[in-house]
């Protein structure tokens, strides 16, 4: 469709723009997740929003002024450390020692990025890995506090004391959402300074220093602020994660997990909102699903290294970055019909499965969402594993398949059928989604592996032949959509 002065395919982004599907996204997993998970993938999963809102200020400072800071993780435990000594040593409200104690890592985050005024890159990146290693031996020396005498507030022998979780989120459900309240603050910060004045101001330093100073652009100022702003919230993080335990162990706070971070942050993503949220589900979420399934969770690291050498070879946007290209030209008339046919197909599903008693409504929707879902994703991501061998053994296959698939089609079209001309790509695609998501689903709501399988397959097909069955009547919806409303992923920037 060709494009208009009046209606441009990428209208200008706004910091608003950028918040409202963050937020929204937070909002629907915040009162959807309680109705689908169990005690312990809520917990899973709070501690996952904790660890994204601390990958969000790795991506802050990596993605908008190139600072490779591997001491967010320790800073995250500074925030942990004095949330507990607070509520132990004086008794005030949760909710108050979990700001102070945000406000202390901020301060302690700024102390950090003092030598980021003089030094970058792999300098400031060992500076920060000692600071990782300095708070580690001192944490392993004092303890965290639990309800213990003096300065320190650890008990050498005896019983550790819990604290109590806010009045208004005593309960695993209560306090999932109220993690989700607390990430939804700290990732709209740090989205909107990016999309406003400081956000210019880190991306004209990240290029040049001087060119900044000559803009009349103070670096100390803002190098600094960009420092406070992580340490406060990776501090918030770590009394979320107190509040969600009671407690936080000496051996929580690694050095390596302070590198761990930083590496998944650039494999999900370090310039967009979603990168962080893979890293997130990467760290915890991973371990916890092969752990559930008897698997030593630790094999997870092999992964990570294996993503971490493909997100290098195919750039530095990440999971994340390579998925806002892909959605990019994605229209609003698509999104309309997608969401209204997986609503009623999944829906459908759960309904049945759960008249018949062959599944939980919950599990069942939860399969047909993210098989849908992955079905529209996967496409674009699942070839790029292919980088791996490099960009001739990458182009070499998607040749192939296009050929394949082409000669395929004619044959289909001889016989009087509608050709698909990348059939075999998208055949190969259904399988790998529902190998892929009837193990999660195996392990995370029990359902029997068989099962998921078909229900993901038999969804899929059904919306194949639901969108070739109405497609001449949407067709005269699509356009007016699309005329009357720009191309909604295009505006983010």
């Amino acid at each position: 469709m060709a494009r208009t002065k009046d209606k441009p395919d990428i209208p200008p982004g706004t910091p608003l723009q950028r918040l409202r599907p963050m937020l929204i996204t937070f909002l629907v997993v915040a009162l959807i997740g309680p109705h689908l998970f169990s005690a312990y993938w809520l917990n899973t999963f709070s501690t996952v929003a904790c660890l994204t809102l601390v990958a969000g200020t790795v991506s802050l400072l990596y993605g908008q002024l190139g600072m490779v800071s591997l001491a967010q993780f320790a800073l995250t435990g500074v925030g942990g450390w004095f949330c507990l000594r607070l509520v132990h040593g004086t008794g005030m409200p949760f909710e108050l020692a979990l700001i102070l104690g945000a406000i202390i890592a901020g301060l302690f985050g700024l102390i950090v990025g003092l030598p980021a005024l003089r030094m970058r890159g792999l300098y400031l990146a060992l500076l920060t890995l000692m600071v990782a290693a300095a708070f580690q031996v001192v944490v392993n020396v004092i303890g965290f506090p639990d309800g213990g005498p003096g300065w320190a507030g650890h008990v050498s022998n005896g019983q550790r004391a819990l604290i109590q979780r806010p009045w208004i989120a005593s309960s695993d459900t209560a306090y999932f959402q109220y993690v989700m309240f607390w990430l939804a603050i700290g990732m709209a910060l740090i989205e909107w300074t990016r999309a406003s004045l400081p956000g210019r101001a880190w991306g004209l330093i990240r290029k040049s220093e001087a060119a900044a100073i000559a803009a009349g652009v103070s670096v100390v100022r803002y190098k600094a602020l960009a420092f406070t702003i992580g340490g406060a919230l990776a501090g918030l993080a770590g009394g979320l994660i107190a509040g969600l335990n009671g407690q936080l162990d000496n051996t929580g706070f690694p050095t390596s997990q302070s590198i761990l971070l930083y590496a998944l942050t650039i494999v999900g993503g370090s310039y967009h909102w979603m990168g962080a949220v893979f890293a997130g589900l990467l760290i915890r979420a991973l371990p916890a699903l092969l752990n559930d399934h008897g698997v030593d969770g630790n094999l997870a690291n092999a992964f990570y290294g294996f993503a971490l050498l493909v997100s290098l070879i195919q750039g530095r946007k990440g999971l994340a970055g390579q998925l806002a290209d892909f959605y990019k030209f994605v229209r609003v008339s698509r999104i309309v019909e997608g969401s209204i046919i997986w609503g009623v197909i999944s829906v459908g599903f759960a309904l049945a499965a759960s008249h018949y008693g062959y599944a939980g409504f919950a599990g069942t929707l939860f399969i047909t969402l993210i098989a849908l879902l992955f079905r529209q994703a996967i496409p674009g991501v699942c070839w790029l594993l292919l980088g791996f061998f490099g960009k001739r053994v990458q182009d070499f296959a998607e040749d192939m398949e296009a050929a394949a698939s082409l000669r395929l089609s004619r044959v289909i079209e001889a016989l009087g059928g509608v050709a698909d001309h990348r059939i075999l790509k998208r055949g190969l695609n259904v399988a790998f989604i529902g190998c892929f998501v009837g193990w999660v689903a195996w392990g995370v709501f029990d359902v029997d592996f068989m099962f998921a399988v078909t229900i993901i397959w038999a969804a899929i097909g059904l919306r194949f032949l639901i969108e070739l069955a109405l497609y001449p009547a949407i067709l005269p919806l699509r356009q007016r959509l699309d005329e009357r409303y720009p191309k909604p992923f295009a505006a983010y920037r």
